[in-house]
Parts: C-alpha cells; structure tokens; sequence
C-alpha cells in the first residue's frame, strides 16, 4: 500500500462495517454520501481498502484506467470460477479472452434464441396455478436456470439437462451462501478463492466426485458439486470436439471449438471457468433484478396496466407474440430501466489499483479496491433531478433525458463492460412481458409503503428474505393472441 491517505469514511471496527454492509447496503451508502460525500473509504475484514466513487468525472477516469493500473484477478470475490476466467483476467489476456466469450453472445445469436427464451418461460407459467406462491428471486431464477441450459448447453429437455440444472442450482446456492461469503470476507476473498480451487483441482485429480452433500467444512458440499458440474462439461467439452459440428451454436459448443492466438484449442478447465462465470452472472443477475422489478411493480399497479396494453398492443400489430418486437417495446423497457436505476443489483463496478491512480481532485493509493458507485450516482438529483428518489418510468421517454454512460452503468463500463449485459436485458424483457400479459400478482408488499432491508448473494444485491408473491390470476399461453381477447389500450 502507497503511503497515500485515503478518503475520509467510516472508522470503527471493520467487521461492524461489514455487518452494516450485508444487513442494509443501500441505507448504509446513502449515510455515507450524506456524511463523506461522492468520494469515500471503507475498511473491511481480510480485504484491501475500498474507495467508492460517486461522481460522474471520476467515474469517467475510473472506466477509462489502463490496463496496466489494475489487477483483477485480485478482486475479492470469494467464488470459485476458475483461476482463468475472463472477470480475473489482465491486459492481453482479458482482451483476447472477450474475443473468445463475446461472439456467441452477439446480436444474430441472440436474436435467434429469442423464441425459445419466450417458449421457456411460457412452459413455467403454464404449470402455475391461482394461489400459487412464490418467492420472486428463486421463481425467476429457476426459469433463468432453464434458460442457461438452453443457451449454454442447447438443451431443453431430457434427463442430460435435468442433471446439468440440478447440479448448476446447487452448486450455485452451496457456493454463494451467507456462511461461504461470510468465511470469505473473514479469511480474505482472494485466499478463499484460491484456496477452493486448489481443493477442487486436487478432488479432480483424485477422481473423487463426492456425495455432494454437506460436511464438516461448510466448502465441503461446493467443491463436490463444481467437480460433478465440470465433469460433465468435460465429457461435453469433448464430444463437441469429436463431433466439430460448427452448426451447433450454443455458447458452449461455440467455446469449447474456440482456440487460442496460436490456434490450440482451449484447455478444459478454461472453458469450464468460463461456462462457470456465465452460469452464475446470468441466474443471479436476472433473479436480484427480477426481484427489485417485482417490489416496483406491486407497489406500482398503475405502470403494470400500461406495460400489459403496451404488450397486448404489439401482439396486435405484429399478429403473434414476437420476442424481437417485445423487445423493443418503450414503456415496458423504461420501467426495467428505472428499477435497475433506483435498486441496481450490483451496487457498483470494481477494479485492484496496482499503481497510485488520480480520480478527479483524489488520488488513491496503489493496492486500493476502487468502486465506481453506480446505486449513488443512479440517485444524484443533480443528474436526474429534484423526483430523483422516485419511481418515475416516463423520464426515459421520448428523449425527454438520456444519461451519459458515467450516470447510468447497471452494467459497469470501459473495456470490462459485463458481456452478457445484451442476454440479459432480453431474458428479463421476455420474461416481463409474459408476466404484463398472463398473471396477476398479490404481495404483502403491495398498496403499503413498506421497503425491505437488503442483503449480498453471489455479490449481488437483493431484498432481504427475498420478495414473497401469490398469484391472483393466470391466463393462458395464447392470451392476446386471438383477435377476441386484445384489450385495447385506453
């Protein structure tokens, strides 16, 4: 660490901060923008210093570091992906590693997997029931988990996806709960990260798949479940290569006939840690934005009748439910927009400092996690104005304002800008409109002004106990779809 002081912050003990952190993260920033203002420190237990920044200008400078100011395979993510997934890569490395992860995420294969995200989503809520409940976070992770097969693996049924969904669901909650996360953060992120993949490498190696139950050491249920997970990738690794079928365009299928500058093809437990990394960046994302939405939109019923007329309206004109037309939709899209400005699942984008860097009027020291603080900035009255604070969809319409990408980056940006961020806005799209247009929700959140607390999973921020609902009304698949049953919007 550079002999250069840090920006004022909270003081006290470090695992209080943490505590404060995980039990409440968004009322805790606003505390200490209210108190420190738009650039401020933390201390926490087994980590390098943080310093959130909150101010376009240097949130500017931070998407614009070099590759040689950062080190991000010193991030203090205590998951597991793999010692060589793109998220931990450098320079060189990380570009050549985007190449390599971008192309089956581009707009032509997305556009073509469209359909079938809108076919899979249907088939969950044909099975759904009135007074039905669920927790939103986990409903809509299961119908992400569903997706994931598909996209990943090209798999929509049959007893090879069920095993691969069973054990992506596992190993996702067995290595990203609070006990995982809270050893990590105590043991060091980085250490902890390591220290798991040394034991898998060496289970691997064994040959010893596990029960993939709980054990003595809390890690002990993750390390079987990643090694059964891989194991069957790997057999899927290698069968694409036998076959070298360049039809197939699953992303898997796509990485595992990838190569490396020299033209080799990648190591198995490359493209694992990739595969890995879009697994647990997709379901997690898609299920902490999903909830946020849904306290919106019960708090909101207003905003949920005009998205249902704006979707019913397209069925109408375009003659089907069409995925790429739902897609494009203004209103549905701007309250997404606005949920994920006011309650963003990733509270902000991080980066290592290897070198003394200067943000604006602030220079921070080398060995420094930055933060570029997208949850404040999202909230900044003097860039979104005096209704900042308030759910307000219509600000995105009509070019009435366009935020810079310095003031609205759910996300991040710069050259380590999230690849799936496409995928994602069009699964959660989809997933929306059938909602708008098949079901009636009730929540015990609903017509009150009760506000959840929140918590960490997988990094990512969601409502405290998650979002509970019950479903009022379901409708059928074809609902708009026939002529007799549009309800023109008002």
């Amino acid at each position: 660490m550079s002999e250069l002081s840090l920006p004022p912050g909270p003081r006290g003990l470090k695992f209080q901060t943490a505590m404060k952190m995980g039990l409440g993260i968004y009322s805790f920033l606003d505390d200490c923008y209210e108190t420190y203002g738009d650039t401020f420190s933390l201390l926490l237990p087994g980590m390098a210093p943080f310093v959130w920044l909150a101010d376009p200008v240097k949130v500017k400078a931070f998407f614009n570091l070099k590759p040689d100011q950062v080190d991000q395979s010193k991030l203090p993510i205590p998951i597991d992906l793999g010692d060589r997934q793109t998220g931990f890569l450098n320079g060189k490395e990380h570009q050549e590693s985007r190449k390599i992860v971008i192309p089956p995420l581009i707009a032509g294969r997305l556009h073509a997997r469209a359909e079938v995200m809108h076919e899979i989503v249907d088939s969950h809520l044909d099975n759904w029931k009135v007074g039905a409940q669920f927790d939103t976070p986990r409903m809509v992770g299961d119908i992400a988990l569903d997706i994931a097969c598909y996209t990943l693996f090209g798999l929509r049924d049959g007893g090879r996806k069920d095993r691969y969904a069973e054990l992506m669901l596992g190993w996702i909650g067995a290595a990203t709960n609070n006990t995982m996360f809270a050893l990590g953060t105590l043991y060091g992120p980085f250490k902890f990260r390591n220290k798991l993949h040394s034991a898998y490498l060496k289970q691997t190696a064994s040959g010893n798949f596990g029960d993939g139950k709980k054990g003595f050491f809390p890690w002990k249920q993750a390390i079987d479940l990643k090694v059964q997970l891989a194991d069957m990738m790997r057999e899927d690794i290698q069968r694409i290569r036998r076959e070298n079928d360049e039809s197939a365009t699953d992303m898997f299928s796509a990485m595992a006939r990838s190569t490396y500058t020299d033209g080799t093809l990648l190591d198995e437990e490359r493209v694992i840690a990739e595969a890995m990394g879009v697994l647990v960046g997709g379901h997690e994302t898609s299920a902490a934005s999903s909830a946020w939405h849904m306290l919106w939109m019960v708090k909101h019923p207003e905003v949920v009748t005009k998205c249902r007329e704006e979707v019913l309206a397209s069925i109408k004109k375009e003659g089907r439910f069409d995925p790429l037309a739902i897609c494009e939709l203004p209103y549905c899209n701007a309250t997404l927009n606005e949920s994920m400005r006011l309650t963003p699942s990733a509270v902000g984008t991080l980066r290592y400092l290897t070198q003394d860097t200067t943000f604006g009027d602030v220079t921070i020291p080398a060995g420094t996690n930055v933060l570029a603080g997208a949850y404040l900035i999202h909230r900044r009255k003097d860039i979104w104005g005096e209704d900042a604070h308030e759910f307000q969809p219509e600000r995105w319409l009509d070019g009435r304002f366009k935020p810079g990408p310095f003031e609205y980056f759910p996300f991040g940006g710069g050259r380590r800008a999230c690849v799936g961020s496409n995928q994602a806005k069009q699964q959660l799209r989809i997933m929306w409109a059938n909602f708008y247009r098949r079901v009636e929700f009730d929540s015990p959140y609903a017509n009150n002004d009760e506000w959840p607390s929140q918590m960490q999973v997988s990094g990512q921020t969601e409502p405290q106990d998650g979002v509970p609902v019950t479903v009022v009304k379901i409708l059928p698949a074809d609902m708009g779809c026939k002529q007799t049953e549009i309800v023109e919007p008002a």
